[in-house]
């Protein structure tokens, strides 16, 4: 009977995953690590507000929005709560298209739970049929690929002649080339400790927006001292954080949910004591953006740069808030997604030499 994976992206006190499975996950401890801190802030750390969409003008607009990526027209949101994908202009914030989950024909999707896009092409990856389905940055149907696994995808990207790089959840054969017409060209595992490639899930994995760049793929686990740069013929390189953090020990607990003739269901929560040192990571060029978790600064708040070719450590920038999600424009505004209790909304940010102080002064922006 195949496994089928539903992850529920939600923390207690950053320590809590749960997810729904069909058999038992079972978890190795591995021992911590740590190192010395050594950070330096770029001059214009601080971002300011350039436009903003929902929140409390438009406090319909977005209900849950859980993924963003960016073409060189439009901003494009996923909304997790409405299952819409919202297209928004990159200067202004106007609306430009939505897609709706609509059913299974030609250009449609059920259940979106990630996107990707090029210079002109957004993807959109339905967990309901396991398929890939690409529109132009207008909004226009332009073909669908079929992908292997698809509720188990955590990051994706587009590449040339309508391939995809996947990363999938975990580390045994975590990353993945897949051609135009949805057969594995190739599928490797995550260079960690052969104790650890069975590892729950979440212990090897980070959420990723905007994953490839110059087809190479960066991948920040959310725990542990080092992040990877992945090659497109699955060769991995190591290089270490700035602010090393340690590994999950996992604890996991079963319980049965339902039973039918056909399978058993079961919720299977892992609980480690260990705060995600990452959150996530972006690409542009040689840069390679990662952002931090639980830091002994600015926690959940801060963008740590470094240089893809080599890791190099650059820099770090502040954020003003904790995003559930983050992308970056290649000429580096930021975009990021919040989900309130009353309302939700994504901001475009660009970075300021202002201090705190001073951009609190100011008027505020549309």
């Amino acid at each position: 009977m195949p496994v089928t994976f539903r992850i529920a992206p939600r923390a207690l006190a950053g320590t809590i995953v749960a997810l729904l499975v069909s058999v038992p996950i079972s978890s190795t401890p591995v021992r911590a690590q740590r190192s010395p801190t050594t950070r330096r802030f770029h001059a214009d750390s601080f971002y300011i507000r350039e436009w903003v969409r929902g929140g409390s003008k438009d406090p319909d607009l977005l209900v849950e929005p859980r993924a963003i990526a960016i073409t060189d027209q439009v901003v494009v949101v996923l909304d997790a709560g409405t299952r819409e994908v919202h297209a928004f202009d990159l200067t202004s914030g106007a609306k430009r298209f939505v897609l709706k989950a609509t059913g299974e024909g030609p250009g449609e999707f059920k259940q979106p739970i990630q996107v990707a896009a090029t210079a002109r092409h957004v993807g959109v990856l339905d967990a309901a049929t396991s398929r890939l389905t690409v529109y132009s940055d207008s909004g226009r149907f332009l073909w669908t690929t079929l992908v292997p696994d698809g509720p188990a995808v955590e990051t994706m990207c587009l590449l040339p002649r309508g391939r995809i790089r996947v990363k999938y959840l975990g580390a045994t054969r975590a990353i993945a080339l897949i051609d135009s017409s949805g057969h594995t060209l190739a599928r490797t595992s995550l260079p960690v400790a052969t104790a650890r490639q069975n590892a729950p899930s979440f212990a090897n994995s980070a959420y990723i927006a905007d994953a490839c760049a110059g087809e190479s793929m960066a991948v920040a686990p959310f725990f542990g001292r080092v992040w990877y740069s992945i090659a497109l013929n699955g060769a991995a390189r190591r290089f270490p954080y700035v602010e090393a953090g340690e590994e999950a020990v996992v604890t996991t607990k079963q319980r049965r949910l339902e039973r039918t003739a056909k399978q058993i269901a079961t919720q299977t929560t892992m609980t480690t004591e260990v705060i995600p040192i990452a959150r996530g990571a972006m690409q542009r060029g040689d840069t390679v953006i990662v952002e931090a978790g639980a830091t002994t600064i600015h926690s959940h708040q801060l963008l740590d740069y470094y240089r893809a070719s080599d890791g190099a450590y650059l820099y770090s920038r502040r954020l003003p808030f904790t995003p559930t999600a983050l992308a970056i424009a290649p000429n580096g505004r930021l975009f990021a997604a919040s989900i309130g209790t009353e309302t939700s909304l994504v901001v475009a940010l660009s970075s300021t030499t202002l201090s705190p102080r001073e951009i609190a002064k100011q008027k505020s922006r549309k």
